[in-house]
């Protein structure tokens, strides 16, 4: 059927045709849903207008900090307040509290007690003790070119002990500066500075340096001013003053015999000629070797008169007693050596260097004691060291300052008789 004799649509065609059908027949109704293909310019559009909103979203909501970011700006924040409280310690105002024993409940008598019941923690603090006793002895000077430069811990006798009580407690008082508050405060500090405020407060080897300085110095000026007042012979004050060993003589060797009193005619007459030779000049001595020889001696018939001139030439200045003139030294370098030679910086440079000791600081709390010796075994010897040291419970490790180290015995591997 043509499709011109159909009948036109309208808006209330749906009800009549709808009459014209016949019964009985079932209708369907699909919902059909049309979709247009997107080109790819409506997809990059997209793309670039979501980037764009993200970059608009992220510039106006701040990122959340990372932790690492929190942890630095807290602690650039305890930091600032630190430097802003200053604390200005006063002189001759600490106060050392003594040392507290610990309880059965503390933790540092606890790690004593798991240390004392195990024997493989005991052996790894004497091992690390002997290891660091090996390598302060290769550090030290002239051990490696006088024992070798190997060296290991082929023995120890070393013994743990417990302490009872704490390391003593330090405390300072002065002004406390901050933006809040000015006052005056108390606060503790470690050891190691008020042992370093008490020895150049208290120089105690310069004072007792200076006091046998002073000491000798007065007995040298007691003994002058006697002397010159007759009261002290030279005999005395040169057996004070300067006291030069006298050589030892052994019994079994007999003693020389003692001169002549009296010298014979031959001997006078050798030593008038002697000192008639002595006192010409040195240019008027044809034979210098005629002095020390006799008189039959002839002179070397190889030795002219240039060659007499060409020495005299380098022979020293002489003064009338035919004794080398001595060169006259800055009266700076007499004055100093002089008083380095001096008695009294003696006694001052024995008494200082006797007791002069580097401040040391007292143990951390929980520390234990090692004590003992220490072999170390060495290409060309056994050498054995007294060792005191303090082991950290808490870092496992001995710390430097509290490590002193004491040479005991050498023994020789080579060795060979002394006599032949």
């Amino acid at each position: 059927m043509s499709r011109l004799y159909r009948p036109f649509r309208t808006l209330f065609g749906s009800s009549k045709i709808a009459s014209r059908l016949q019964s009985g027949q079932t209708v369907r109704i699909e919902r059909v849903k049309i979709k247009k293909g997107k080109p790819a310019t409506r997809f990059i559009g997209t793309v670039f207008k979501g980037a764009l909103i993200v970059q608009v979203l992220l510039w106006i909501i701040p990122p959340a900090p990372a932790p690492q970011d929190v942890d630095r700006d807290r602690q650039l924040v305890e930091d600032k307040r630190r430097t802003k409280a200053r604390f200005i310690a006063f002189p001759f105002t600490t106060k050392v509290h003594p040392p507290q024993p610990y309880s059965g409940s503390s933790p540092e008598w606890r790690e004593f007690q798991r240390i004392a019941r195990d024997p493989e923690e005991q052996r790894n603090i004497e091992d690390r003790l002997a290891r660091l006793v090996v390598s302060h002895a290769l550090k030290a000077p002239n051990f490696a070119a006088k024992y070798g430069s190997e060296a290991n811990s082929y023995r120890y006798w070393l013994d743990i002990d417990y302490p009872y009580k704490a390391p003593p407690v330090y405390e300072r008082s002065g002004l406390l500066i901050t933006d809040e508050v000015l006052a005056w405060a108390t606060t503790r500090c470690d050891s190691w500075t008020v042992n370093m405020i008490n020895h150049y407060l208290w120089p105690k080897p310069v004072a007792l340096g200076f006091w046998a300085f002073g000491t000798e110095a007065v007995k040298q000026t007691g003994h002058k001013v006697a002397k010159f007042l007759g009261f002290a012979s030279d005999d005395s004050s040169s057996s004070q003053t300067t006291r030069q060993p006298r050589p030892s003589q052994s019994p079994s060797i007999p003693s020389p015999p003692p001169l002549p009193s009296s010298p014979g005619p031959q001997v006078q007459k050798e030593l008038q000629r002697i000192r008639q030779e002595a006192t010409r000049r040195p240019e008027q001595v044809k034979d210098p070797s005629s002095l020390s020889s006799s008189a039959g001696t002839t002179p070397d018939p190889r030795s002219t008169p240039h060659d007499k001139a060409i020495g005299a030439t380098d022979k020293p200045t002489l003064d009338q007693d035919n004794q080398k003139t001595p060169e006259q030294k800055p009266w700076l370098d007499t004055v100093v050596q002089s008083f380095s030679s001096s008695e009294p910086w003696k006694r001052f440079k024995e008494t200082a260097a006797r007791v002069r000791q580097f401040p040391r600081t007292d143990p951390a709390r929980g520390s234990v004691l090692v004590t003992g010796l220490v072999g170390i075994d060495t290409p060309k010897a056994n050498v054995v060291f007294d060792v005191i040291a303090w082991y950290d419970t808490k870092t496992k490790s001995y710390p430097p300052h509290s490590v002193r180290i004491y040479w005991r015995r050498t023994q020789h591997k080579p060795q060979r008789p002394l006599a032949k």
